[in-house]
């Protein structure tokens, strides 16, 4: 034996078993050993697409077998397992890992003072469109003597860290609880979880000693994502203990966590699916649509309503209010669509992006002007006569204006994150597309539900002022509401083009809103103005590339470390905000800039560090993606002892600062 294995005494790793589309080896992270335990490694190598079985690895194979009982000086050896992934083999749902895995092993020595002798039979089975059963035989010799690190060493440290962690004081994770449910029928698993971070598209993975299939569990996360709940439903005779070992391992970019626990059958029926969490989303939803329709965002739109009420006669009001409302409905599912898709590709998401965009912002204040000088009587709407024989869209098509008024309230809605706003697109943006597209689903019936009130009782239309020259000067004012979010888009728009721009861009609309009193070549011209107006941002001359300035007490973001200050014992106030933000500047006007709080920063040496998101900016993404939150404003404050932060609502007061102050003073 001594002789034939003679090339491995020094070996840092053992020669590979080759066997049908796979091979396996030993490596050793030392060249010596003088210690009772000693990590080493056990690799597999497969073929592209190839694929082995976790320990628990459903219906569709089994995990390997590994006897060591030709080994010398060794007394134990402990196999550990990486975190498996999720994957279809011939139809079955199985777990395991796929083309590269590295099991480490733990020996426990006999004597340090001898030379260790590995003598491992692995059985295994590997998969692609068939599977091939694995036998092969692997032998490393470790010398005695002083730790000495390998060109292993860093491998397998990599290979450690893919293990999932079992400390709780090493893990964002505070708790886990399991029980077993069972009846004639069914048995169920359930499993909370609660963690200091936040929990996001999570996996978690069962070890159990009955060798369960892998089913689809229902998971639900609580509304702040700190708390998650699991259901693994199986058929009755799986289960065949009272009492059982269960291995649990959660798995997200925040975990990758293990624990056990004994768990013992309740013999009554499984619990009925736990749905609060959907429903008090659901509830969530509607209150942050219906939130929406008093912000200042949604104002301008409001009165385009209003006044189409006011013009119309009571029996078209229901319909109008209904087409209004089916209007918003449908923008919310299609918004909800859009950033799904995008989040489904992997990009950066977060509610009033499209707001960073500068050929949104001229498109959404072209079409606000329009409306503008539609309140001022200087401009009106009509469609082509063939849209308009429909008798839907008969009447000077106020049907089709009801519809996208409904549309474009949606779409000014955005740059608002009302209370309960920034709590529904978290929860959409994290659970599965289907809870999600319900989220805006709901959000969108919570915004229409005046309009449907309304359209459910016409009778209240009664309750309005009778149609007279009243509504003249309410008309006017309202084209004053309209001409404000114009010149708060135009101060938008200035972040990224210079004052010429905004100069040559009114020209445009104005020659566009005049337009009917040329009577020939209307169409060109109107097609030209608008391939002008959209031409305009491409020249060099008129775009703004000057940094964003700030406040002389605030620090910028872009610019400063947070962490380091915090190493050194600092208190640091983050503000995220961003021009096209209205509820930024309502917490800037109220209570950010108010002299209080100005003086209470002061007194307690508060860095202020302000980030401006007005323009796209990736590491604004990544910072708010830590966080789970997918819109601003995001206020936070940082000391030494909360190095995470502590998240303040979206609607700042004076008295939640002053808390969150007291709370790190006292700590």
């Amino acid at each position: 034996m001594l002789v034939f294995f003679c090339t491995n005494v020094i070996a840092l790793s053992s020669e590979w078993s080759i066997g049908d589309s796979s091979k396996v080896r030993l490596i050793s992270p030392y060249s010596q050993n003088n210690s009772k335990e000693l990590w080493i490694g056990l690799e597999y190598a497969m073929d592209p697409g190839w694929k082995t079985y976790w320990k628990s690895p459903g219906d569709g194979g089994f995990p390997q077998n590994i006897s060591w009982e030709n080994s010398f000086n060794i007394e134990n050896i402990e196999v550990l397992w990486p975190s498996p992934n999720e994957f279809q083999i011939l139809g079955l749902t199985s777990l395991g890992y796929q083309n590269k895995v590295i099991f480490p092993l733990k020996l426990e020595i006999s004597d340090e003072s001898q030379d260790t002798f590995v003598n491992l039979h692995v059985n295994f089975l590997i998969c692609k469109e068939i599977c091939i059963p694995g036998d092969a035989r692997v032998f490393l010799e470790i010398p005695a003597g002083n730790k000495e690190f390998t060109d292993n060493f860093f491998i397998m440290e990599r290979a450690l860290s893919f293990l999932p962690e079992n400390n709780f004081d090493s893990s964002y994770i505070k708790s886990i609880n399991a029980s077993a449910y069972k009846d004639n029928d069914n048995s169920l698993i359930k499993i909370i979880a609660e963690t200091d971070k936040s929990f996001f598209n999570t996996n978690i993975f069962l070890h159990t000693p009955f060798g369960l299939p892998v089913v689809k569990n229902s998971l639900v996360y609580s509304s702040n994502n700190q708390f998650i709940t699991a259901e693994f439903n199986y058929e009755s005779d799986l289960i065949s203990k009272a009492e059982f070992p269960i291995e649990i391992i959660i798995q997200d970019e925040n975990h990758n966590f293990i624990n056990i626990l004994d768990v013992q059958v309740k013999n009554i029926s499984p619990p009925a699916k736990a749905n609060n969490n959907y429903i008090s989303y659901i509830l969530i939803s509607l209150l942050a649509g219906l939130i929406l329709n008093v912000m200042p965002c949604v104002f301008p739109i409001l009165s385009i309503k209003l006044m189409s009420v006011f013009s119309s006669e009571q029996k078209n009001a229901r319909i109008s209010f209904f087409t209004t409302a089916f209007g918003i409905i449908f923008s919310f599912i299609l918004l909800g669509l859009i950033f799904l898709l995008l989040q489904y590709f992997k990009f950066s998401i977060s509610w009033g992006m499209q707001f960073q965009q500068p050929y949104f912002l001229i498109f959404i204040t072209l079409v606000i002007f329009l409306f503008m000088m539609n309140m001022f009587n200087q401009f009106e709407i009509n469609l082509p006569s063939r849209i308009s024989n429909f008798s839907l869209l008969n009447n000077s098509n106020v049907y089709l204006k009801d519809f996208f008024n409904g549309f474009f309230a949606t779409l000014m809605a955005t740059p608002c994150s009302a209370p309960f706003v920034g709590t529904a697109i978290t929860a959409a943006f994290t659970q599965n597309y289907l809870i999600g597209m319900n989220i805006f689903l709901f959000m969108g019936i919570g915004m229409s539900s005046p309009y449907l009130l309304i359209a459910s009782f016409p009778k209240l239309v009664n309750f309005l002022p009778k149609p007279g020259k009243w509504m003249l000067y309410v008309k006017y004012f309202m084209g004053l509401l309209l001409l404000a979010t114009v010149i708060w888009l135009s101060n938008i728009l200035l972040n990224f083009f210079n004052l010429s721009f905004l100069i040559l861009s009114l020209i445009l609309f104005l020659i566009l809103s005049y337009r009917k009193k040329i009577s020939y070549f209307k169409n060109i011209i109107t097609f030209a103005v608008v391939l002008g107006i959209f031409y305009l941002p491409s020249v060099k001359i008129l775009q703004n590339n000057s940094a964003l300035k700030y406040d002389e007490k605030w620090l910028d973001f872009f610019e400063v470390n947070i962490n380091q200050l915090v190493d050194k014992d600092e208190v640091i106030f983050l503000d995220i905000t961003a021009d096209w933000c209205a509820t930024c500047q309502f917490n800037k006007v109220n209570v950010l800039n108010s002299n209080k709080i100005i003086q209470l920063f002061k007194d307690n040496n508060v860095f202020l560090v302000r980030a401006d998101w007005t323009r796209p900016n990736q590491k604004v993404n990544i910072f708010l993606e830590k966080y789970e939150r997918f819109g601003i404003p995001f206020n936070a404050f940082f000391s030494k002892n909360f190095p995470d932060g502590i998240l303040l609502s979206e609607l700042l007061s004076e008295k939640e600062i002053l808390e969150a102050i007291n709370k790190i003073k006292n700590e």
